[in-house]
């Protein structure tokens, strides 16, 4: 009887920490659907993709300027596209151009997040960018991955054709894997992270990054230990790479006026 109690609380276990846990921790994402002129942001258009696997995928652009390079923003876990307004608006003051897919469950995209959907969908929405089928003319990117889309990034750098790299990446607060992140908050989160489908395990990914990189590292962050975006540093091989750690910063409030003063002397580097 015993083991069979045993047996039964572990897989009520596992099912809570997938649906429980991954979902609601990892992806507490909004689904609502808001246009960009709803919340006042001027001249962005709000599209849709089909993924691979017949689910919408919502993306909001604005064009870059002549001269100006435009950024394939990976955004976070947390919230939607309408939190990262005041960004948006930052960039495409300074003649940035700007395209920002949806995760699933984010944002009035359809499907459910996890690791392998989300990676097919970056992938696929990455090859219509590049190849001219997104927009009006093929582009390519400076890709731009906050958090959890900086994970997104990395696996997407790696896995894309070598011809389709893009021109840099910058990621804000990498983490080297959740395993790593969970057990930096608490030594018993190890578990509920090893039975999740979603292990986003970027140290390996960053090991094959030959593309300029920079990145920005809060150095006061309570969910992804400073060491950590040091490590994704090290690990990239690439000769031309840049760490910088914002000080008085945690992990939401990176953008200071020193990273942001330092992610624009980046990107003006590209066109």
């Amino acid at each position: 009887m015993r083991l069979i109690l045993r047996a039964a609380f572990l897989f009520v276990l596992f099912f809570a920490v997938y649906f429980g846990v991954e979902r609601l921790v990892v992806y507490p994402l909004d689904p609502r659907e808001a246009s960009p002129s709803s919340i006042g942001l001027q001249g962005f258009k709000a599209s849709s993709l089909e993924t691979p696997d017949g689910k919408r995928l919502v993306y909001w652009h604005h064009p870059a300027q002549p001269g100006r390079p435009t950024i394939l923003y990976l955004h976070g876990n947390a919230g939607n596209l309408r939190n990262r307004k005041l960004r948006f608006e930052r960039l495409v003051k300074r003649g940035y151009g700007v395209v920002a897919p949806a995760y699933r469950g984010s944002s009035g995209s359809k499907g459910w997040p996890r690791e392998a959907a989300i990676a097919k969908d970056i992938l696929h929405f990455y090859e219509e960018l590049v190849n001219g089928s997104l927009l009006d003319r093929s582009i390519r990117p400076v890709i731009y991955g906050e958090s959890i889309g900086a994970a997104v990034a990395l696996r997407l750098s790696v896995e894309m054709a070598p011809e389709l790299a893009p021109q840099a990446l910058i990621l804000e607060a990498p983490f080297t894997s959740l395993r790593d992140v969970g057990e930096a908050m608490h030594p018993a989160l190890v578990l509920a992270t090893g039975l999740m489908q979603s292990r986003w395990n970027s140290l390996t990914y960053a090991a094959e990054i030959q593309t300029p990189t920079l990145i920005l590292h809060g150095r006061d962050d309570p969910l992804v230990p400073i060491a950590q975006g040091r490590a994704i540093f090290e690990a990239i091989p690439a000769s031309d790479k840049t760490f910088f750690e914002v000080p008085d910063a945690g992990h939401i409030d990176v953008w200071k006026a020193s990273a942001q003063r330092k992610l624009y002397q980046f990107l003006n580097r590209f066109d």
